[in-house]
């Protein structure tokens, strides 16, 4: 139950960080301008880890859920994007880019999926819907 009650108040973390990211998005940035690559950042190395934690999914048929379950999120770097890969079968997330900096960390989606990654002093938090899919994640180095 307390694993519950963890997953719960790390996903609450990732909810404040995407309303604040939809907040700024939202302000006056109507100039027309595109969003260019010079916003994103490359995560410092000692980010790019093994985190263990508590981790949840659901597919989007409902086929093989997995519960609220110790696990791990592995994030990798290849070139500009990430990946973060979980245990237990649980799918990759793919192509992320993080804003950022001074050790708060956050990835926001730009194809219309909900997604909210948050690294901030040593822990990990994913709250994400893409296609239906569903993944959760609350954990730290």
């Amino acid at each position: 139950m307390n694993m519950k009650n963890n997953l719960f108040k790390n996903l609450g973390k990732v909810a404040i960080v995407l309303s604040v990211f939809f907040i700024i998005s939202c302000g006056s940035d109507d100039d027309g301008d595109d969003v260019t690559a010079d916003v994103f950042v490359t995560l410092p190395t000692e980010t790019v880890s093994t985190y263990t934690g508590s981790l949840g999914y659901t597919p989007a048929d409902g086929m093989g859920v997995v519960g609220v379950t110790d696990g791990t999120a592995t994030i990798t770097q290849s070139g500009s994007s990430y990946t973060i890969s979980f245990s237990d079968g649980v799918p990759s997330i793919t192509g992320l880019r993080f804003l950022g900096s001074d050790g708060a960390y956050a990835s926001v989606s730009s194809d219309g999926s909900s997604l909210g990654i948050s690294l901030d002093d040593g822990e990990l938090a994913i709250g994400a819907t893409i296609d239906g899919n569903t993944w959760a994640f609350s954990g730290d180095r």
